[in-house]
């Protein structure tokens, strides 16, 4: 900061989706459920294929076809890389910790095998939606899907319900959320998720978070005094 007094603004909040494709018979699916172990199987290269048991079990015993698992990952830094691994590791430290060699999370996704990386959560919306991804998966925020009326994953909560990441949902899981109200601290007004993600209430969506911009406080050290 070079001297410049800051804080973090939380200015908006939101879910991380997960678009996918999956088309057989001509046809799209779009009522796709996921519980989080399964969706961070497929996020470390552990369940590759649609029809794999885990997928079965989480769509009530309906097995979908033999399809190559496609995973979109993003290729720059980015708060919804930083999300979903903070999701993985604290929820699943063994499967993330596994295959990321750390415990922590990462704004940086560490590409591996077969995995696609795209820029921003644009480039892997078009490419999830494209005509060449059958079988992709990738995790972007809400507003890309919703806006071209594109599929996304249901996830599991801890009341065992499959829900979406609506403003409603993400509304009532972030009610849990713990903000950080010590000025002093260097991650003053910062959220903990962590009971975000173990809520029971039966209407959140485990991967809901807060959006924060840096805002100047105070007045900006010399030369920039008038600023």
């Amino acid at each position: 900061s070079q001297g410049r007094p800051y804080a973090y603004l939380p200015i908006a909040a939101g879910g991380t989706s997960f678009p996918y494709q999956i088309r057989y018979d001509g046809k799209q699916v779009r009522n796709l459920r996921l519980s989080g172990e399964t969706l961070a199987k497929i996020f470390t290269n552990q369940i590759t294929n649609w029809d794999d048991p885990a997928i079965t079990a989480d769509n009530n015993g309906h097995p979908l076809p033999s399809l190559p698992i496609t995973p979109v990952v993003q290729s720059e830094g980015s708060g919804a890389t930083a999300q979903l691994t903070r999701y993985f590791a604290t929820e699943y430290p063994g499967i993330w910790q596994a295959y990321a060699g750390s415990d922590a999370m990462t704004e940086y996704y560490p590409r591996q095998g077969n995995q696609i990386a795209q820029n921003g959560s644009n480039g892997a919306m078009n490419y999830v939606s494209s005509s060449v991804a059958n079988g992709a998966i990738g995790y972007v925020e809400y507003s890309y899907p919703l806006s071209e009326n594109y599929p996304v994953a249901l996830l599991l909560n801890k009341a065992g319900y499959y829900t979406l990441p609506t403003q409603y949902n993400v509304a009532v899981a972030l009610e849990k959320a713990q903000i950080n109200m010590d000025k002093s601290s260097p991650d003053y007004l910062l959220q903990n998720l962590d009971n975000v993600y173990t809520d029971p209430d039966p209407r959140t969506y485990p991967l809901s978070s807060y959006v924060y911009m840096i805002e100047p406080t105070g007045v900006y050290p010399s030369p920039e005094t008038k600023i």
